[in-house]
């Protein structure tokens, strides 16, 4: 008798269980181990979560500027992942988080959050590319 209270909440804690564990081992293929542990500079990297409102403003600029700066610097676009390397190298604690990389990889500048002022911050960042990348 007991049993039957609980059945639905037993089953859905499965459920949601599953989902979770699903959405943690998907791997996206263009990101293999290799590609996602090396960024050859100079390089805009963008460190997101999974389609937050927040990550997507910053994925909008990202993508502006490798539209028009993507035959001269690497841009990477990675979600947060336990696992990867690049996040641990660069000491990424929150999200989203653009960082720019010279040549040897080592952080010029860092963007965190997506508030106004760090979207006008990152703007400007992106916008002067440019002289950054004669540095």
């Amino acid at each position: 008798m007991r049993l039957k209270k609980f059945w639905p909440w037993l089953v859905a804690v499965l459920i949601v269980g599953a989902i979770f564990v699903v959405k943690t081992r998907i791997v996206d293929p263009q990101q293999t181990t290799s590609t996602r542990a090396q960024v050859s500079g100079p390089a805009v990297i963008l460190f997101r979560g999974d389609n937050s409102p927040s990550c997507q403003v910053i994925h909008q600029l990202v993508t502006e500027a490798e539209q028009r700066y993507g035959s001269q610097i690497t841009f990477r676009q990675l979600d947060w992942s336990p696992d990867n390397p690049l996040i641990e190298q660069y000491k990424v604690r929150f999200l989203p988080t653009v960082l720019l990389v010279d040549r040897e990889g080592k952080e010029l500048t860092r963007s965190v959050g997506e508030n106004p002022a760090v979207q006008a911050k990152l703007k400007n960042i992106l916008a002067r590319l440019d002289s950054l990348l004669l540095q």
